[in-house]
């Protein structure tokens, strides 16, 4: 709170919800871990093998390193074509998205390949967590709902985040499933159809694509409750093991 206002940022809010999973202390890690596990994370993990990190934008800080751009450009816009390269299609069958512009999902031309680029520099993921054989990515919000916009290539937040850590995942070689999760006040906005012949409602259209393609699984709609929860339990037993 500033000046009597209270902060209503986003990502002050989950910095300030995941602070307690943060530092090197026992309790932290295993949180970390506890949080990992809820995920899907195997129960066989050690709590010293967990990472967390927020406001993640790992394609920017992984070509920053490269001293040859275009060439890691190319890297990047070649493992894109090779694993989503039937992308638009994906979502033109989804059926509930609206109706996609020319350019969206597509690279036919140098200038879509530098806009494709330029949208995973700048994608940014709000939580990380990562594991000897996952790369868990979150999404935080409170009020907002999911950002979509036509003037990119990768139009849809949910999808674009996904796309990133995947084709980044895939350059790396680093060989960890990507496993996309959200964290919401109300999860049933999320996953309950609006009525409307069993179309999701307007939040939850990109995290059921994602549901829909098995990108992600229903279980991995958390809602903030769910973090506090995992942050207040003294998960020591284990820790430095």
């Amino acid at each position: 709170m500033v000046l009597g206002i209270d902060n209503r940022s986003e990502n002050w809010q989950t910095a300030q919800s995941l602070s307690r999973f943060f530092g090197m202390r026992p309790k932290a890690l295993a949180r970390r871990l506890a949080l990992a596990h809820r995920l899907g994370e195997s129960p066989t993990t050690r709590v010293e093998d967990v990472t967390l990190e927020l406001f993640w934008k790992g394609v920017r800080d992984w070509r920053a390193h490269c001293t040859k751009k275009k060439s890691c450009e190319d890297q990047l816009v070649k493992r894109y074509l090779k694993r989503f390269g039937d992308l638009r299609q994906e979502i033109q069958q989804y059926g509930y998205f609206r109706k996609l512009e020319s350019g969206n999902y597509e690279v036919l031309s140098e200038d879509q390949e530098k806009r494709l680029v330029t949208n995973l520099v700048n994608t940014e993921i709000d939580i990380v967590l990562v594991t000897p054989t996952h790369l868990f990515i979150g999404e935080a919000k409170y009020e907002s709902g999911f950002h979509a916009s036509g003037r990119l290539v990768l139009v849809h937040q949910l999808v674009r985040q996904y796309v990133m850590a995947k084709v980044l995942v895939d350059v790396l070689g680093c060989n960890r499933e990507v496993v996309p999760f959200v964290v919401t006040g109300n999860v049933q906005q999320l996953k309950q159809p609006s009525g409307n012949a069993g179309a999701p409602g307007m939040r939850s259209h990109q995290v059921q694509f994602l549901i829909a393609q098995d990108w992600m699984k229903p279980d991995n709609c958390l809602t903030w409750k769910d973090l506090a929860k995992l942050a207040s339990k003294p998960h020591d037993s284990g820790a430095g093991q």
